[in-house]
C-alpha cells in the first residue's frame, strides 16, 4: 500500500505541475506574441495627474413574521487626487464611510494631502509637508462618542512617483485598433508617447474649447494614429472613434490607474488637534515609504510602509507601524482580480503590543456607465480578538 500511495502522489503531483506550467503558459503567451513596443516605464512626462471618486453602498433587510429581524447599510465615498511635475508634486486623498445596524449609526472620515516640492528640477530630492486628519462617530449604548484627530509632518525625502496611467490608456486603444484591422501592426514607442501625452491634456483641452474639446481632442489623437503609418486605411472610422470612446471615458471598461517609481521621506510630526483632556504630547519621528511595479499592461503591485516613534527617552521603544500591499489583475477589459492586505503592528508604552491583520480579495466586473458588481472576501485578524471571515457581493459606482 505504501508503494501504490507513493507512485499515486507523485503521478498527482507531477499532474499539478503541468496544469500548473500550462496556466503560466496560456496566461503569458499572449504578452509574449502581441507585446507592445512601449513599455510602462518609457512614460517619464513633466506633469503628471489624475483623478479618481469612487463610491459604494450596502443595505441589507430583513423581516420575520411581523418584526423586522435584520436593518442594516453602510456606504463608502474615496476620492484622490494626483498631481507631479518635475519641481512640484501634491497628492489629496479623502475617504468617507458610514453605517447604521437598527438604531446605532458609526461614521468615519479621513483626510490625507501631501506637498512635495523638488529642490532641483532633474534630481530627486525634496521638501515635504503632511496633514492627515481623521474623526470617528459611534452611538454606542452609552451614548454617542466621537474622536477627533490631525497630525502635520514636516520633512525631507527622495525619489520620483510616477502617473502612467495616460500610457496604459493609448496601449488599451491601439489594441482594440488592432483587434478590429484597424492599425496593420503596432505602433511605434515615439508614436505611443505622444498620444499619452495627448490624453494626459484633456483638462487644458477643456478649457480651451469648452463643450466641444472632445472633437478636437479626439482629432489629434487621430493625428497621431495616422502618423505612425500603421493604418489599414486613411481614416480611423467610425468604429475606431467608438473604441477610443470607451477607453478615454469609461464606457464599458475601465483602466486602472499605472503607477511606477518610488519615494521615501522622514521628518517631524506634530499633533494639531485631539481629543479634549488629552494632551499632545512630544513630536514623533516618522519615516515612510512608497513604491510601484508594473507587470506589463495587465498587473500592478502598489506597497506602502510607514513606522512612527515619539522623539523623547521612548524613541523606537515605543512606536506605532504599518504595511500594505495592493495587487491588481485585468483579466479583460470588464474583469479585474484586486487582492490587498494590510497589516499594523503598533507597541504603545504603557500596553502590550498588538498585531492587526486585513486582507482583501475582490472579482470585479465592469457592468456600464462606471457601474461594478463585486464579489469580495475578507479575513480580518484585530490583536487577540477572533478572526472574522466575511463574503459579500457590492455594487460600486464610480463617479469619475
Amino acid at each position: 500500500y505504501n508503494g501504490f500511495f507513493y507512485i499515486l502522489i507523485n503521478k498527482s503531483f507531477g499532474i499539478y505541475m503541468k496544469l500548473l506550467k500550462l496556466s503560466f503558459i496560456l496566461l503569458f503567451l499572449p504578452a509574449v506574441l502581441f507585446s507592445q513596443n512601449v513599455k510602462v516605464y518609457d512614460y517619464d512626462v513633466a506633469v503628471s495627474n489624475a483623478t479618481n471618486f469612487i463610491a459604494n453602498g450596502f443595505w441589507n433587510w430583513s423581516q420575520v413574521g411581523d418584526s423586522v429581524s435584520g436593518n442594516s447599510a453602510s456606504a463608502n465615498l474615496n476620492f484622490r487626487r494626483f498631481f507631479s511635475s518635475l519641481p512640484f508634486a501634491w497628492d489629496i486623498a479623502l475617504t468617507a464611510s458610514g453605517s447604521k445596524d437598527k438604531n446605532k449609526y458609526s461614521y468615519n472620515g479621513f483626510f490625507d494631502g501631501r506637498i512635495r516640492k523638488y529642490v532641483w528640477e532633474k534630481r530627486d530630492w525634496f521638501a515635504f509637508s503632511r496633514l492627515t486628519a481623521n474623526k470617528l462617530g459611534a452611538d454606542f449604548d452609552s451614548g454617542f462618542e466621537q474622536s477627533r484627530n490631525a497630525d502635520l509632518t514636516l520633512g525631507a525625502g527622495y525619489g520620483r512617483y510616477i502617473n502612467a496611467t495616460s500610457l496604459a490608456k493609448a496601449v488599451r486603444i491601439e489594441d482594440h485598433l488592432i483587434r478590429e484591422g484597424i492599425l496593420r501592426e503596432r505602433m511605434p514607442k515615439e508614436i505611443m508617447i505622444n498620444i499619452a501625452k495627448i490624453i494626459e491634456r484633456e483638462g487644458e483641452y477643456r478649457n480651451l474649447y469648452g463643450e466641444v474639446y472632445e472633437n478636437q481632442w479626439l482629432n489629434d489623437i487621430e493625428k497621431e494614429v495616422k502618423n505612425s503609418g500603421k493604418l489599414r486605411g486613411y481614416e480611423i472610422g467610425s468604429l475606431g472613434i467608438v473604441r477610443m470612446r470607451q477607453v478615454l471615458f469609461g464606457i464599458n471598461e475601465k483602466v486602472n490607474p499605472r503607477y511606477y517609481g518610488w519615494d521615501i521621506s522622514a521628518g517631524a510630526l506634530f499633533n494639531l488637534v485631539t481629543n479634549k483632556g488629552i494632551e499632545s504630547g512630544v513630536p514623533n519621528f516618522n519615516l515612510s515609504g512608497r513604491y510601484s511595479y508594473p507587470i506589463g499592461w495587465r498587473m500592478q503591485i502598489n506597497t506602502l510602509a510607514e513606522v512612527t516613534t515619539p522623539m523623547d527617552s521612548s524613541f523606537f521603544k515605543e512606536i506605532r507601524s504599518g504595511a500594505r500591499v495592493n495587487f491588481i489583475f485585468e483579466a479583460s477589459n470588464r474583469i479585474n482580480f484586486i487582492a490587498d492586505y494590510k497589516v499594523d503592528y503598533i507597541n504603545p508604552r504603557l500596553r502590550d503590543s498588538e498585531i492587526n491583520n486585513l486582507f482583501s480579495v475582490s472579482f470585479l466586473y465592469y457592468l456600464e456607465n462606471n457601474v461594478y458588481f463585486g464579489i469580495n472576501g475578507l479575513y480580518e485578524k484585530i490583536a487577540n480578538s477572533p478572526k472574522r471571515l466575511s463574503t459579500s457581493i457590492t455594487l460600486t459606482y464610480n463617479l469619475y
